[in-house]
């Protein structure tokens, strides 16, 4: 059985990040890939089962210098 993991964004993000329409909810993969992932925002709430079907991926270099990180954008409805 998967953990259940919560994620609380700070904001939704436009899809035009990804060349997409819609909002779009960023979820990074350290700590919730491999998890179901609950994320609460602003009252509701989106269950995520798998981190790996995300709609969009973005690479970044973490701003601590702590290597290179992964958003999962998943549409947020």
């Amino acid at each position: 059985m998967k953990t259940v993991k919560v994620y609380i964004p700070e904001s939704l993000v436009s899809g035009s990040v990804i060349k997409k329409k819609g909002i779009y909810v960023a979820v990074p993969d350290r700590n919730y890939k491999g998890c179901i992932i609950k994320v609460l925002f602003n009252g509701k709430e989106k269950i995520i089962k798998n981190w790996l079907k995300a709609d969009a991926y973005r690479r970044f270099p973490d701003q601590w210098g702590r290597g290179i990180y992964t958003l999962g954008y998943f549409k947020w409805e």
